[in-house]
């Protein structure tokens, strides 16, 4: 799904309107529930309203419920059931902990089981409505290669009348300024050198034109800079990439508290994967590999064995696809539900990982990844995670390179707060097939996008 963010505004109000239908959805639950509501009811309901509404817009901007902007039926039910599914629970706790009994368990699922019904519908018209408001052309600058990798994405952001054009980097600044007054939106490649770029965006932005840019790394890399002055001069600071000390303490003590609750918890998992792995082969439970792992150190990788034994003994090192006939039965199952990185607990518990940060790669991958992109390395200036940015945002099919853009952000922008809301929108990563598997492109349309350059 495209991930396009609508304004402040059209945030503010989705998000209005969300409290609005999950509070109504609580009326309607004890309507339905009740003949007559008895005042003690009411008193309990009212006491934890506020709890309800903050709960809420957490979990409604953590799963981007109020940026939904693209038209998809399955993005919108699989955010909407987790998000809805997290506030419920919590409220139960809530009710819980502030000794509101008179507020029945039956009436919060109630609840939020017409809260889905009323706000799918909801985000399905305003999705709708969102995509055919969309109507216009769209200009692509840059590389062929680029535009053909985006041009599914770009397709369904439009609404079905627009049209979309490719225009090569290499074309005049004159000319691109003359076609740029043709179109509604401009998308600017990575490719495109930076003065052209500039030029560029200062005539779209005279001319009242939309801009989004692919960033390259370089530009990745000066953002959330410190401005200061040298006398009366102005300058930036671009950081190292490191993460501070207090920074480094929080993540660890994070870790080892959730690595140790969610071992406990995912006890009867991991025994009853071990015992049907043993069952299926024969062979051994765990799998164990070496990765590269923070400042470059090597580290064993542990993981519940999805191959069978010894899978690159003839090919050599060989990374795993969608449909690889190496994968065990059971693997297939445990891939597709992550259940194979459950063992990776004991490395984050070591101190090898962390929950949250890019994947550990092989020296042999990472060798090739490094020669390929100048930056790739710096991805080890932090602990590899079990989940990472990168998994969150992107795709099993994701390519090397817009992973290692994700890993940075990550690495720039880090926070506690954002370890948090990976972790929690992972959730929606095992659930959708086409991030844990990949996804087979549907054909395109035709006429929708030209694939030659416009004539100048």
């Amino acid at each position: 799904m495209l991930n396009i963010f609508p304004n402040k505004f059209a945030r503010g109000f989705t998000i209005f309107i969300d409290l609005f239908i999950i509070i109504m959805a609580y009326v309607i639950a004890f309507t339905v529930r009740y003949d007559t509501i008895a005042p003690r009811n009411i008193e309990a309901f009212m006491s934890v309203i506020p709890w309800i509404l903050l709960i809420s817009v957490v979990f409604i901007c953590i799963y981007e419920v109020d940026r939904l902007v693209q038209y998809d039926v399955w993005d919108i039910i699989r955010k909407l059931a987790v998000s809805l599914t997290f506030i419920m629970l919590l409220t139960m706790t809530a009710s819980f902990l502030f000794r509101e009994f008179a507020l029945p368990r039956s009436v919060i699922i109630l609840a939020h089981v017409f809260a889905f019904i009323l706000m799918f519908t909801w985000k399905v018209l305003y999705t709708k409505y969102n995509q055919l408001s969309r109507k216009g052309k769209l200009m692509f600058i840059g590389a062929e290669s680029e535009f053909h990798e985006m041009e599914d994405n770009l397709s369904q952001f439009l609404s079905n009348n627009g049209k979309a054009k490719y225009y090569d980097k290499k074309a005049s600044v004159q000319q691109l300024k003359t076609q740029l007054l043709n179109y509604d939106f401009i998308f600017l490649s990575s490719s495109l050198e930076d003065e052209k770029k500039n030029r560029i965006i200062f005539h779209a932005m005279k001319n009242n034109k939309l801009v989004y840019i692919v960033p390259t790394v370089n530009e990745l890399l000066v953002m959330n800079t410190s401005v200061t002055t040298l006398d009366d001069t102005m300058v930036m600071q671009v950081k190292p990439f490191t993460l501070p000390i207090a920074q480094l303490a929080m993540k660890r003590l994070m870790d080892i508290v959730l690595s140790l609750a969610i071992l406990v918890a995912t006890l009867p998992v991991s025994l009853m994967a071990a015992i049907v792995i043993k069952i299926e082969d024969g062979g051994s439970i765990f799998f164990k590999q070496e990765r590269i792992g923070k400042d470059h150190k090597q580290f064993h990788i542990l993981k519940f064995r999805s191959m069978v034994e010894n899978a690159e003994e003839k090919t050599g090192p060989t990374l795993a696809q969608s449909g690889d006939n190496r994968i065990t039965k059971i693997g297939r199952f445990m891939r597709k539900t992550r259940i194979d990185e459950l063992p990776q607990l004991i490395n984050v518990l070591v101190g090898d990982m962390s929950l949250v940060g890019p994947r550990p790669e092989r020296d042999f991958f990472a060798d090739q990844f490094q020669k390929d992109n100048k930056w790739f390395n710096y991805r080890n200036t932090v602990k590899p995670g079990i989940t990472g940015y990168a998994q969150v945002m992107g795709k099993y099919t994701t390519n090397v390179d817009k992973k290692l853009k994700f890993d940075l952000h990550y690495i720039r922008n880090y926070s506690i707060w954002l370890d948090f809301i990976i972790l929690l929108r992972t959730v929606l990563v095992v659930i959708n097939k086409a991030k844990s598997e990949g996804e087979v492109k549907k054909p395109k349309k035709v006429g929708i996008f030209a694939k030659k350059q416009e004539d100048f």
